[in-house]
């Protein structure tokens, strides 16, 4: 793993006179004597804030990360259970200003996006550098990132919306209709009608977004498109735009084979608010498909008329199909009843329609039911992240250590190692683990812990 060196500590309050020694090996170079200057300090000097960042710090730049996890863990002990969210910013920081001057395009991107989500201004102007690589993509993230604060980056954006690179041309495409917004929609129409799918079906959705009326004609068109996504981008969008012949559309929509585009399909009888549409959605309510019936029972209302498909979604032969009927079960049914329908599945044969059911008993009010059932999913490798992540969201300390041990698990390989890291960020909770995560020594990894930790660490 590639040393570096972090801010000056003197830029830091904490860095008090006991940390000095520590301090001056580290800005030598001299990790390892850095971490045994600040063992010696904190030997007596045990509640010195700045020598416990030092001990961190060095054992970072050392690539140990046992050691991190076991400095900040004591750390956080001293901080009675706190975490010193500059210290992290600040790691953070470090990691992925590194990333940016990786040679790997995934880092590089991985870097410029979280610096974006988290707003961080040290790195901007390493962002903006990244407008002159050489891969397109970077290129777009990059300018896609600094869009509003540097003068070269609408041009260079504006140029990436005709990139070789489909990818380039959908990070561009999705940065201007976020940023640039109905400024825009004359390249939004135009990316509407991009030869790859990913790029129209970003243009599509930003048109609806905008609820841009001189896209109807494209976007009647797209419901005829080869992509799934994209059928359903551009039925999305119409029913949001709201204008033109919604209940044909409509009834267009709900012929498609994808469920997605179904479903779209009843937001435009939706849209629509015509008595004929009411009695479409009312007929549909007996659909054979039983999620798009329970969809158009709830958009009627729900309660009584869409007990019936939620029933037949419960105990339909795809557990897929049985676990839609969990997660629509309260828009549906309301609290009371879902709660009973959550409880009958909480006992299905598949663990991801019982985890369904854990998440409506956990949102209902029986929380000790769904943890009960969250925790049998935690040895599960395809399902253990996201129950971890569940019972953190309900301040089940389990969840947290899962989440903890699965970001350092040397058994899993780098990927499974950076989705726990980013499970992390969902879960809004911060391990030692995933501090120790920066010093992992898969880039990937570093990255994505620190994308969570600079989230996580935000004042």
């Amino acid at each position: 793993m590639q040393r570096w060196f972090l801010l000056g500590c003197l830029a830091f309050v904490a860095c008090a006179n006991h940390a000095q020694q520590a301090v001056a090996l580290y800005e030598t170079g001299d990790y390892a004597g850095a971490a045994r200057a600040a063992d010696s300090g904190l030997a007596t000097h045990r509640g010195d804030e700045g020598l416990w960042q030092m001990r961190v710090r060095a054992a970072l730049a050392l690539g140990d990360a046992r050691g991190v996890a076991n400095a900040y863990t004591d750390y956080r002990s001293q901080l009675g259970g706190d975490d010193d969210k500059p210290l992290l910013r600040d790691l953070a920081i470090a990691t992925l200003g590194q990333a940016l001057a990786s040679p790997s395009v995934k880092l590089k991107i991985a870097a410029i996006d979280a610096v974006a989500d988290a707003e961080l201004q040290d790195l901007a102007e390493k962002v903006a550098a990244r407008m002159a690589d050489d891969d397109d993509r970077v290129v777009a993230a990059a300018a896609v990132a600094v869009l509003r604060g540097y003068p070269d980056a609408p041009k260079a954006a504006g140029e990436m919306l005709h990139s070789e690179d489909p990818e380039a041309r959908r990070i561009a495409v999705d940065g201007i209709g976020k940023k640039v917004g109905k400024l825009a929609i004359a390249d939004l129409e135009k990316a509407g009608a991009d030869p790859d799918a990913r790029v129209r079906r970003s243009a599509l959705r930003w048109l609806g977004q905008l609820k841009d009326a001189d896209a109807i004609e494209l976007l009647t068109k797209r419901l005829h498109d080869p992509d799934d996504a994209v059928r359903a981008a551009a039925a999305s969008a119409l029913a949001r735009i709201g204008i033109g012949n919604l209940p044909e559309l409509g009834k267009l929509a709900l012929r498609d084979r994808a469920l997605a585009v179904r479903l779209a399909g009843i937001e435009l009888l939706v849209a629509a608010h015509l008595v004929e549409t009411q009695r479409e959605l009312t007929a549909l309510a007996g659909d054979p498909d039983p999620i798009v019936a329970a969809e158009a029972a709830i958009a009627l209302g729900g309660g009584e008329l869409a007990a019936k498909p939620i029933e037949r979604a419960a105990s339909a032969d795809e557990w897929t199909i049985r676990a839609g009927a969990a997660n629509l079960a309260v828009r549906a049914l309301g609290k009371p009843a879902a709660l009973a329908l959550a409880r009958k599945l909480a006992a299905d044969p598949e663990l991801a329609v019982r985890l369904a059911a854990a998440r409506v008993l956990a949102h209902a009010g029986d929380r000790p039911a769904a943890a009960a059932i969250f925790v049998t999913a935690l040895p599960n490798p395809d399902l253990s992240l996201q129950a971890a992540i569940d019972l953190a969201d309900q301040d089940d300390a389990r969840g947290v250590q899962a989440l903890d041990a699965a970001v350092r698990d040397p058994a899993q390989g780098p990927l499974p190692r950076a989705a726990a890291a980013g499970a992390h960020r969902t879960a809004h909770r911060i391990t030692p683990g995933l501090v120790a995560a920066l010093a992992d020594d898969s880039g990937v990894v570093r990255v994505e812990a620190a994308a969570a930790l600079a989230m996580l660490s935000r004042r």
